[in-house]
């Protein structure tokens, strides 16, 4: 019997919700939203760096930031330590919206998934706000190791930036594309709805909410409707 799709986020403080008071919102929604839209088994966790008081449904699991200055904890998923071997596992950013059906997007059972970025002529670049991975030794190798063992270098290459780990671990041409195997179901707010008339395109699943606005910020009857 296989085991279920973990869904899991991220928080640690110094990111970008500190003192803001929003994280228990947002990852609280996040697990609603995806209970709403996910028909399969899914066990969902959050790792973070404190006690926070979440909706019955969520593992909150401590850890320990993987870096003395604090950048690319979410790095810390690949490795044998989070608990997560033997698991398909779909990392979420806390700002993203789901508008619709999360099961095509949960049935990818491969070795590393991401979206293609949403700039005019960037698309071959990997962006890490929606990623599919199989937990275990081999990603473990190449994603965690690395860093674990010479964490200056990858912050170096990085800034501190999970999605230039990413690219540098997969290459341009390795790793699959959600735009590729599900066109059209992962959008930009600002790249697909905005100029949309502030309207959801009919085939999106996920809206990236990169940058501003924030979906706090939105006062928009779509918005409402699904972020809760």
């Amino acid at each position: 019997m296989s085991k279920p799709l973990i869904v899991c986020c991220f928080y640690w403080e110094g990111d970008r919700w500190k003192g803001k008071n929003y994280h228990q919102l947002y990852i609280n929604r996040l697990y609603h939203m995806v209970k709403r839209h996910l028909s399969i088994p899914f066990e969902f966790i959050c790792f973070a760096d404190r006690f926070m008081h979440l909706v019955t449904g969520i593992d909150v699991r401590s850890f320990d930031m993987p870096s003395k200055v604090g950048v690319l904890p979410r790095l810390y998923m690949f490795s044998e330590e989070s608990g997560l071997f033997g698991h398909q596992v779909l990392a979420l950013d806390l700002d993203i919206i789901i508008v619709g059906s999360l099961d095509d997007i949960a049935s990818y059972q491969g070795p590393f998934c991401s979206r293609s970025k949403f700039a005019p002529g960037q698309q071959y670049k990997l962006d890490g706000d929606v990623t599919s991975f199989s937990a275990g030794p081999e990603n473990a190798e190449r994603f965690w190791i690395p860093f674990r063992d010479d964490p200056k270098s990858v912050i170096d290459l990085t800034g501190g930036r999970e999605r230039y780990w990413f690219r540098e671990v997969v290459g341009i041409e390795g790793g699959d594309r959600w735009d590729q195997l599900f066109p059209g179901q992962i959008v930009s707010y600002k790249r697909h709805c905005r100029p949309n008339g502030d309207q959801v395109p009919d085939d999106a699943r996920i809206v990236s909410c990169h940058g501003k606005p924030r979906p706090h910020e939105m006062d928009l009857a779509w918005v409402q409707e699904n972020w809760r």
